[in-house]
């Protein structure tokens, strides 16, 4: 009997550009800055980020696989792909809210506060585990703060 062994990471990765002399931004302790989603349809997973500035900032959120500006995207199994026929890929979404409201790959401006916070959703789609290939399963989010 085989046994299948599914792993799924969404791993976030933060840029910053410095704009401004002396400007200062600082975001919360991410813990291991991964969302980690079990392999069965539907689950879901979540990560907060909030971020102090002292000055006003643009952000926006991106994912490397992302299909479209409503948060459509996929996790893919890179490592699988060219020996294998099986499917190498699950659908994901993620729900993005706070305040920078719920669009992806688009840039906001914030204005100075004492704390911005963003909430991101993964909620996996269908996984039939039985024509998927064996691996880790992943995209890369990315929030890039220019300040």
């Amino acid at each position: 009997m085989k046994s299948i062994i599914l792993k799924i990471l969404a791993s976030s990765t933060f840029y910053f550009m410095c704009s401004q002399a002396f400007a200062v931004c600082t975001i919360s302790d991410t813990g291991a800055g991964t969302i980690r989603l079990q392999p069965t349809s539907g689950s879901t997973s979540t990560i907060q980020l909030d971020i102090k500035c002292d000055d006003e900032f643009n952000i926006s959120f991106s994912s490397q696989n992302l299909v479209d500006s409503s948060g459509n995207s996929t996790l893919k199994n890179e490592s699988a792909a060219a020996f294998t026929k099986l499917k190498t890929a699950i659908p994901v979404r993620y729900d993005l809210s706070g305040d920078a409201g719920s669009q992806w790959r688009l840039i906001i401006n914030q204005k100075k506060k004492a704390k911005h916070s963003y909430l991101i959703i993964a909620n996996l789609g269908i996984v039939n585990l039985a024509s998927l290939a064996a691996g880790d399963y992943k995209d890369r989010i990315s929030v890039s703060i220019d300040y």
